[in-house]
């Protein structure tokens, strides 16, 4: 079933896998029979990243995966890097603890939601109106939604431009993930990257100038982070991880990734490195965690803070029971000030830092897979000192400090 290849992203802590993509991505063969165990008639799903996820949902049969009839059709990407894909499941409806729910669906699900500088509009991705996710734009107040694509092929990741004006996402438009801008309005669509490589998750520089993104390397078989120049083309590879994305503050070009203790892992921590004249320097990791993979990095607005997802024992079989629980934290740059935003309720995952002060997330708290906020305000986080014992939210190890030049 096709509806189920194209998911990318950051969501799917099971996956199933297309064995000889996954062996590319740097996965051993222990990894990739352990991932088609988990897609092969799980009872329970758990997702992370760019598309979905339900937790604690009901038990019912997932689709294995690479299932699909149509063998040409792009594979999908989860927040581990593994290609693959399992169908979804409806999740239970949770409690609402405070948050502010901001989308609503009768079926499909919600994912990738970014805000614009204003802090007034947000775009996400959605399959409410077909099995293919397409880009929707709305009102982070508002109940009306704008579509702005609306074809046969996949979008994730779309996110705005520092001005305002235009989007950069990734798509299959073109046979294969690429990289793409186009206009606030869905116009003028211009593609960014065009060879058999697969391409995802941009994020803007400040300037607005340039882009930063991941790659399946053609040699390295890794995952790499590339910087485009979008008025010359050029393109630069600067590091090895997932999931860039670009402080907005200008006093220094810094990006915040994602990346695994060994090739092909999924025990993920949080790093950023700084670019000197195109170059990476000060390669740093910020945080890591002994129970916990640390996934989507989002900066605050004045670029001293990160907000991250942490997907708990990243390797738990979901054999009959839910997989490890994912909520929302923040940190300072330098690893300190650890702090839980969400509650443990639902799966919580794919944050992104807006300039009114919240951070927007997909739910399932709700019972659909929609977007919702938290304010990041005292009265509503809880703190890792808070609740030391709770196995449950895994508190992130402090972090390493460790650098590089």
């Amino acid at each position: 079933m096709r509806q189920w290849q194209w998911k990318i992203v950051r969501w799917m802590l099971a996956g199933g896998a297309v064995v000889s993509v996954l062996n590319l991505a740097g996965c051993t063969s222990d990894q990739t029979a352990a991932v088609n165990r988990d897609a092969s008639g799980t009872p329970t799903l758990a997702a992370v990243g760019a598309t979905n996820v339900a937790m604690s949902v009901d038990p019912t049969v997932l689709s294995e995966a690479g299932s699909s009839s149509d063998a040409s059709a792009p594979p999908s990407i989860n927040v581990y890097g593994e290609f693959g894909g399992v169908q979804r499941t409806q999740g239970k409806p949770h409690g609402n603890g405070g948050f502010q729910q901001h989308t609503f669906l009768d079926e499909g699900f919600d994912s990738d939601v970014t805000v614009d500088s204003s802090g007034k509009w947000m775009v996400f991705t959605s399959t409410r109106d077909s099995d293919h996710p397409n880009i929707y734009l709305q009102k982070v107040d508002g109940m009306s939604v704008i579509q702005l694509t609306n074809d046969d092929a996949d979008y994730a990741f779309p996110t705005f431009s520092p001005d305002g004006k235009e989007i950069a996402f990734c798509s299959t438009r073109s046979g294969n993930w690429d990289i793409y801008t186009m206009d606030i309005n869905g116009k003028n669509i211009v593609q960014v990257t065009n060879d058999p490589l697969q391409h995802i998750h941009p994020s803007f520089a400040p300037d607005g100038n340039r882009l930063v993104y991941c790659s399946i390397g053609g040699k390295s078989g890794q995952w790499e982070l590339w910087t485009v120049d979008l008025t010359t083309s050029e393109k630069r590879m600067v590091g090895f991880g997932l999931f860039p994305t670009w402080s907005p503050s200008r006093d220094v070009d810094r990006i915040a990734f994602q990346r695994a203790r060994q090739r092909g892992g999924r025990w993920f921590g949080l790093w950023t490195l700084d670019l000197v004249d195109g170059e990476s320097r000060r390669i740093t990791e910020v945080t890591a965690s002994s129970n916990a993979a640390i996934v989507c990095p989002s900066w605050s607005p004045d670029g001293k803070q990160i907000a991250f997802a942490t997907i708990a024992e990243p390797n738990s079989s979901s054999s009959g029971k839910p997989l490890g629980q994912e909520d929302i934290w923040t940190i300072t740059c330098d690893g300190s000030g650890r702090t839980r935003v969400t509650d443990g309720v639902g799966l919580n995952i794919g944050p992104y830092w807006a300039a009114d002060n919240r951070i927007y997330f997909v739910s399932d708290r709700g019972g659909a897979e929609c977007v919702w906020s938290a304010h990041t305000g005292p009265d509503s986080t809880t703190k890792v000192a808070d609740k030391p014992a709770d196995k449950a939210m895994p508190a992130p190890t402090d972090a390493v400090g460790s650098t590089s030049e």
